[in-house]
């Protein structure tokens, strides 16, 4: 991943980050509640030696007290200087105890000592840090050396006496909210960018380059509640979606502009990915700039074709091939220039049947009559079927559902097309969730006008008629497979494999 994509990762799952954010300042909020209100005091005494009447001598004696000092801070926290305190001011505590509430320090090149106790009272953190002062000063001189005179050598005066705080300085409540913030923030923007690091799943353009140098020969986007049920070209001929399929078929146009892909096999790598979907919107597309177009079911396990087109599904693909019917009887035109021959019955070997020298003998005398031919495949790593018609057509088209199929799944799928030398022509991606979309021309999806419907927007031509099915007589004939067909569907159903 690309610096940018660590950010896009951020600013996609912001809801992810921003939550755990409130939660870490709320986190750090709590726990500054839960910690007790302290006060800081602080007192200074001043060491000095009052010998010297020379400049030499004053000079040695700040020499010498300036060494001295240092020592004289470590003896602010020890008993000899807490004990009297305690027994002063009757404390309830040891000098060890009271020590951990005393800090003694001297500031850079300075011989004064500043004594800080912290307590939970204003009143007594002030009263403990001037105690503590005057004690020192008493201890501190008593272990001076004598001078001459058997007066001390060093003098401790206090220079500073503490007041009672105002405001305590712990907890520190901005500081700590802020902390749990900054680090819930952290954690959210690393679980975003861990997440999509893990996650497999098929997300854009970047993702089919990690597993194939297959083009992307299109993106398919979302269909939305409101959106009319039914086939998409039919539906809605103006829509972005339909759109979509008419920008694939231009794109196979330029896949190889010398020898021109005309039978092209529909498959997927595990179910619910839009092949189906993807395999009849194509063939309508591909209709309308050429006069025919053939749909073949060729799922012989769960195939939809002919409940979305609303033709009879016992006689189909299946009756042709065992010679019960003729592939021109079995055939049903769907308006003028698209054609569809359903799976027909279920048969028990699939895969035989679609690998069969019969069924290649039909599609090649199927491309002697059709400009273009469709074909709907099983998915490839549920079955093995559809390896035989891409062997026979002249390249494959394999749809990836978006956040659903995997890069592992691509992956094999591409993988097994291209160990039985199949051409695979692209990669469409379905159901690609979109933040706007922008309909044919920069105007809304509408639903369509009826004729004679007056409007006052610039005149949009009309939707093409509905697939009209013409009844179809089919002989009677013996044998397990039926061959009969029942009154054609003429309503169409939308969720397909």
């Amino acid at each position: 991943m690309e610096s940018v994509d660590y950010l896009r990762s951020v600013i996609r799952r912001w809801q992810v980050v921003l939550l755990l954010g409130i939660l870490g300042g709320l986190g750090g909020y709590a726990y500054a509640s839960t910690l007790p209100t302290m006060y800081r005091a602080t007192s200074s005494v001043f060491v000095s030696s009052p010998r010297g009447e020379t400049t030499n001598e004053l000079v040695q004696g700040f020499t010498f007290t300036e060494k001295l000092v240092q020592s004289y801070s470590q003896l602010a926290t020890m008993p000899a200087v807490l004990q009297p305190v305690i027994d002063d001011l009757q404390l309830d505590t040891t000098p060890a105890a009271l020590a951990a509430k005393v800090s003694a320090s001297t500031p850079l090149n300075t011989v004064i000592i500043e004594v800080t106790v912290v307590n939970g009272s204003p009143d007594q953190a002030a009263t403990i840090a001037n105690a503590i002062t005057r004690s020192l000063a008493t201890v501190g001189q008593d272990l001076a050396p004598e001078g001459p005179s058997g007066a001390p050598s060093i003098a401790v005066e206090s220079v500073s006496t503490a007041q009672p705080p105002l405001n305590p300085f712990s907890p520190n409540l901005v500081l700590l909210t802020a902390t749990g913030a900054l680090l819930g923030l952290a954690l959210g923007a690393a679980f975003a960018v861990l997440r999509d690091m893990l996650d497999t799943r098929v997300r854009d353009e970047k993702d089919l380059t990690r597993v194939s140098y297959a083009p992307l020969l299109g993106k398919v986007g979302m269909k939305r509640r409101r959106d009319p049920a039914g086939i998409t070209m039919r539906v809605m001929p103006r829509s972005t979606a339909a759109e979509a399929y008419r920008r694939i078929q231009t794109n196979l146009e330029f896949i190889d502009v010398d020898h021109r892909p005309r039978t092209i096999v529909v498959t997927s790598s595990v179910t619910r990915d839009g092949k189906s979907t993807t395999a009849v919107n194509l063939a309508l597309a591909l209709a309308e700039r050429s006069p025919r177009v053939l749909l073949i079911d060729a799922d012989l396990r769960r195939p939809s074709i002919a409940d979305v087109c609303g033709v009879e599904p016992d006689v189909g693909l299946t009756t042709v091939l065992v010679g019960a019917i003729s592939a021109e009887e079995a055939i049903v035109p769907l308006g003028p220039t698209l054609s569809v021959l359903s799976a027909g019955a279920l048969p028990p070997n699939p895969g035989q049947l679609l690998s069969s020298d019969a069924m290649r003998t039909l599609i090649r005398t199927l491309a002697e009559s059709y400009d273009y031919i469709v074909i709907d495949s099983p998915p490839l790593l549920a079955t093995t079927d559809a390896l035989g018609l891409a062997h026979i057509a002249d390249g494959a088209i394999v749809v990836a559902r978006y956040r659903k199929t995997r890069r592992s799944q691509l992956k094999d799928t591409i993988a097994s097309l291209e160990n039985v030398n199949a051409t695979v022509l692209g990669i469409v991606l379905n159901q690609v969730k979109e933040s706007g979309q922008q309909a044919y021309y920069g105007t809304a999806d509408l639903p369509e006008t009826a004729p004679g419907a007056s409007s006052s927007a610039e005149h949009v031509p009309p939707a093409p008629p509905a697939i009209a099915v013409p009844a179809v007589s089919r002989p009677n004939r013996p044998g397990p497979l039926p061959a009969t067909r029942r009154e054609a569907k003429t309503t169409d159903k939308t969720t397909v494999s």
